[in-house]
């Protein structure tokens, strides 16, 4: 176990990983020792926020708000495992630096880290050093950060149980492995439904997936296909393949009437998608392709062609996934998608501040009710808050238990006929 390991341990294993951030910090730090005037440095607790705010997608743009520093002057920037964020830069930027953090405690206003205190009144948030004054302190919690990152790593891996990773070297044989996989008895399905003022419900349609718990204990038990996101998207190209390949095997009277399919944008451009569009046909409005934020901005000229081109087919285009902390970052409808899924959860949950909530009625209101989806609803509260901004389409299971009502309550009615 790592805390078996001394500090001096640990740190051979982070002078071993040449191209870490922890490394390339500690060299940083050698540098910086040796003319620290003129210096100063900004450490960024964000291991401390929680659990629902430690995401990659958000560190992302925290790391992204110091753009305007870090591309113009001189200073360096690291993002350490454990989420932490270490600029070291000239002590004339100041005020650009402020501004910066000004812009991230602004987007986890919302986490309890920010208005946290210590004894003297110091934030917990970040730690400013005058590198000339303080470098010794500065060095001091930088590592203690990094061996601390470094010990969760290793105790994530025990606990794992030592998983091999996804890699270039055994993508092939996945690949393969893919390639000649039967989809059906992996292919799930979730609701998405309608809730009239009246409180009725309707089907709005049926997305189908595949359950990538299930598919990893058939082809890859011993496997972390999640370990690089770009080799996962990779096989998920596969799997889009054998999905289409899947469907195109039915009737479109064996399928709901409406459908949702989770795809990759460069899946569109390949043959099996043709060959399921000639399948569709004149059903096309039949179909909701769905796609993930990540894989749009990714190459957000790709999307804005496949866009284009399906909704002139007829299908219609959906933004899977968004995270209310994201979207106050960028104006969703200019995705200029038919549907937008907005995740249920802290932020726009019950946990949210009155504040909180006020903001993403504006935003729910500015996207358009009308196609705003609310995902991951868990209880009655968020149909309760949807129905309250205009937002009649939801889909998670406690909307799966609905629909289960509505099919007994119709089955019930068939029979009393």
């Amino acid at each position: 176990m790592a805390e078996n390991l001394s500090d001096a341990q640990l740190m051979r294993a982070i002078r071993a990983e040449t191209n870490s951030p922890e490394n390339k910090l500690l060299e940083n730090m050698q540098i910086l020792e040796k003319k620290p005037t003129g210096l100063c440095a900004v450490h960024l607790h964000l291991s401390q926020l929680q659990r629902t705010n430690r995401k990659p997608d958000y560190i992302r743009i925290a790391e992204r708000c110091f753009d305007p520093i870090t591309i113009t002057h001189m200073s360096d920037l690291f993002v350490l495992a454990n989420f932490d964020i270490v600029l070291s830069c000239q002590s004339s930027r100041v005020e650009e630096i402020d501004r910066a953090l000004s812009s991230i405690r602004n987007m986890f206003r919302a986490d309890p880290l920010i208005e946290r205190r210590d004894i003297s009144g110091e934030e917990a948030f970040c730690t400013w050093y005058d590198l000339e004054e303080d470098f010794e302190y500065f060095k001091e919690a930088v590592v203690s950060s990094i061996l601390s990152a470094k010990r969760q790593s290793l105790d994530k891996n025990v606990a794992s149980m030592d998983d091999e990773k996804l890699t270039p070297k055994n993508l092939d044989k996945l690949a393969h492995t893919f390639r000649k996989l039967d989809a059906r008895p992996l292919m799930r399905h979730q609701s998405a439904v309608q809730v009239g003022t009246n409180g009725q419900g309707q089907l709005l349609f049926r997305e189908y997936y595949v359950s990538i718990a299930d598919l990893r204990k058939i082809v890859a038990p011993d496997v972390d296909l999640l370990a690089d996101r770009w080799l996962f998207q990779y096989l998920t190209t596969i799997l889009d393949q054998r999905v289409l390949h899947m469907l195109r095997s039915q009737t479109m009277d064996d399928l709901p009437k409406n459908i949702s399919l989770n795809l990759n944008i460069q899946t569109i451009h390949t043959k099996d998608f043709q060959l399921f569009d000639h399948f569709v046909g004149e059903n096309a409005h039949r179909f909701i392709i769905e796609f993930q934020p990540v894989d749009v901005f990714s190459d957000i000229f790709a999307y804005e062609q496949v866009r284009d081109m399906l909704q002139t087919r007829g299908y219609k285009v959906l933004i899977d996934s968004l995270q209310p902390l994201v979207l106050d970052y960028f104006d969703p409808s200019k995705l200029k998608a038919d549907f937008y899924k907005i995740a249920w959860g802290d932020r726009l949950g019950a946990s949210a501040t009155q504040e909180g909530r006020g903001e993403m009625r504006e935003l729910i209101q500015s996207i358009g009710a009308a196609n705003v989806i609310i995902s991951l609803v868990d209880s009655e509260d968020a149909v309760k808050f949807g129905l309250q901004l205009g937002v009649q389409r939801f889909q998670g299971f406690f909307v799966d238990r609905l629909v289960e009502a509505m099919t007994q309550k119709t089955a019930a009615a068939m029979r009393g006929a």
